[in-house]
């Protein structure tokens, strides 16, 4: 399994849990958090979980995280 940094899921669960404003839509796994998993929002190590689940179902902006980390 890839890993995602436990630093870009915190900031993906804190956007999603303070909003969409511009500034936190900006995030390149926030549309796909939102959409698969929106029922474990803030907890970020199950958003971890559910997005590395998810993988090849993300964007391709969103899957571009996992290999930098």
């Amino acid at each position: 399994m890839m890993q995602f940094s436990l630093k870009r899921a915190l900031a993906v669960a804190m956007f999603l849990a303070l909003g969409t404003g511009a500034a936190f839509a900006r995030h390149p796994c926030h549309d796909d958090a939102e959409k698969f998993c929106s029922r474990v929002i803030p907890d970020h190590k199950l958003v971890q979980h559910c997005l590395e689940k998810n993988l090849y179902h993300l964007k391709p902006a969103c899957q571009a995280e996992f290999k930098h980390s």
